[in-house]
C-alpha cells in the first residue's frame, strides 16, 4: 500500500491556485486540496491534516511567511514549502531559521515541484546547490565570530559536499532526527 501526501496549496489568485493543482494531476501518491483565503487555512486544518502545505509568499491579506509561523505553531512537525514569483535566494535564512522546510519557485518543472514534496516526507530536503553558496558566504562573514566544534566542522564539510541528511546520518552513525537537532543548533 502507497502512503498518500496530503498538501494543501495557498495561493490568493486562483488562475495560479488551478495551475499549480494542475501539476498533480495522474500523480497517484499525493492528494491536492487548494485554499484561496489564508484565514481559512487554520479552520481547514481543525478538520483535515495535511503533510505539506505549499504557501504563496505574497498574498494581500496575509502573507506567506506569517501563515507559515501560524501553521507551524498550530502543527509544530507541519512540512511548509514558500512557493513564490520571487527570486528564492532572499528566502533562504527562513530555511536555515528552521522556519519553513523548503523553498520553490512559481517556474520549477513539475517534477522538481513534486519531487521536492516526496523528499520533505522522507525527511530529507531539496535546495538549490546555490544554496552552499549561500552557506559558505554566510560562514566567511561569520568567520571571527563563529568558534565551531570539530563535529560542527564535520557537519559543514558534509553539507558544502552535498550530503543529504540521510547521508549524513548514515556517516555519522546517528538518525536522521539527531541531523535535524544537529543542524537547528549549529
Amino acid at each position: 500500500m502507497t502512503y498518500l501526501i496530503s498538501v494543501l496549496i495557498v495561493d490568493d489568485h486562483p488562475i495560479v491556485l488551478d495551475g499549480s493543482k494542475m501539476l498533480f494531476q495522474g500523480v497517484d501518491d499525493i492528494l491536492i486540496e487548494t485554499e484561496q483565503n489564508a484565514a481559512e487555512v487554520l479552520i481547514k486544518m481543525r478538520d483535515k491534516h495535511f503533510d505539506v502545505f505549499l504557501i504563496d509568499v505574497n498574498m494581500a491579506v496575509q502573507d506567506g511567511l506569517s501563515l507559515a509561523a501560524d501553521i507551524k505553531a498550530a502543527q509544530e512537525q507541519a512540512l511548509i514549502i514558500l512557493y513564490t514569483g520571487d527570486d528564492i535566494q532572499s528566502y533562504y535564512p527562513f530555511i536555515v531559521e528552521k522556519k519553513v522546510d523548503g523553498i520553490l519557485s512559481k517556474t520549477a518543472p513539475r517534477e522538481k515541484v513534486i519531487q521536492t514534496i516526496r523528499s520533505l516526507v522522507q525527511g530529507d530536503i531539496v535546495l538549490s546547490i546555490d544554496f552552499i553558496d549561500y552557506i559558505k558566504t554566510k560562514m566567511q562573514h561569520k568567520h571571527d565570530n563563529l568558534q565551531l566544534t570539530n563535529k560542527e566542522k564535520q557537519l559543514m564539510t558534509m553539507l558544502m559536499e552535498g550530503y543529504t541528511n540521510k547521508m549524513i546520518a548514515e556517516k555519522l552513525d546517528v538518525t536522521q532526527r539527531t541531523v535535524e537537532r544537529y543542524l537547528t543548533q549549529l
